[in-house]
């Protein structure tokens, strides 16, 4: 569902991996992991329980063997929309973390906030690009906030974009995330 967005916004000459999440929503879709309920008030805790995570270090997993095998090589910026945002900021724990110039992360939360905390002290500091809307339900502003606050903190430049809506992608603001994508060029 991501591949027309990301289509529009990739910078010419960039190479674009567009991975399916493994496993299946219960409405439509994909996702990296399984909520053990898809309850609006679940999606908001804090911590994702053991089984989720397991799910999210199975699909980092499968991230890591296709960046092996389609971009073994040179740069990445990595990101994503809501659990593909999440994904995107996990990679940082893996070793292709050094290649990583830059995070997109939009609509979405922190998995392991604490580790994530160390493994930005350790990294070079590198940029982010943050996009959350006001009106979000099924992701809360103020965990897409913790994401900008944490980067931010770790010394990585940081371009934010808070909009009216909710848990989307306005189109208002897609040609904002292909200038900044464009600076790295």
């Amino acid at each position: 569902m991501m591949r027309p967005f990301a289509e529009k916004i990739l910078p010419e000459g960039w190479t674009l991996l567009v991975p399916q999440a493994r496993y299946k929503h219960p409405q439509r879709g994909y996702t990296w992991w399984r909520y053990e309920d898809f309850d609006a008030d679940v999606t908001r805790r804090m911590a994702l329980s053991r089984k989720e995570l397991v799910d999210v270090d199975s699909s980092l997993s499968q991230l890591e063997k296709l960046i092996a095998e389609e971009a073994p090589l040179g740069p990445l910026v990595v990101g994503g929309f809501s659990q593909g945002g999440a994904m995107a900021q996990e990679l940082l724990q893996l070793p292709i973390a050094d290649r990583i110039q830059g995070v997109v992360c939009m609509a979405t939360r922190l998995v392991r906030p604490m580790e994530l905390r160390l493994r930005l002290d350790e990294l070079e500091k590198k940029r982010l690009f943050w996009m959350h809307g006001e009106k979000d339900v099924r992701v809360p502003i103020e965990d897409g906030w913790a994401i900008a606050h944490l980067f931010e903190s770790a010394g990585w430049a940081v371009e934010l974009i808070e909009h009216q809506k909710g848990h989307m992608i306005p189109i208002e603001h897609h040609r904002a995330l292909k200038e900044w994508l464009t600076t790295f060029s």
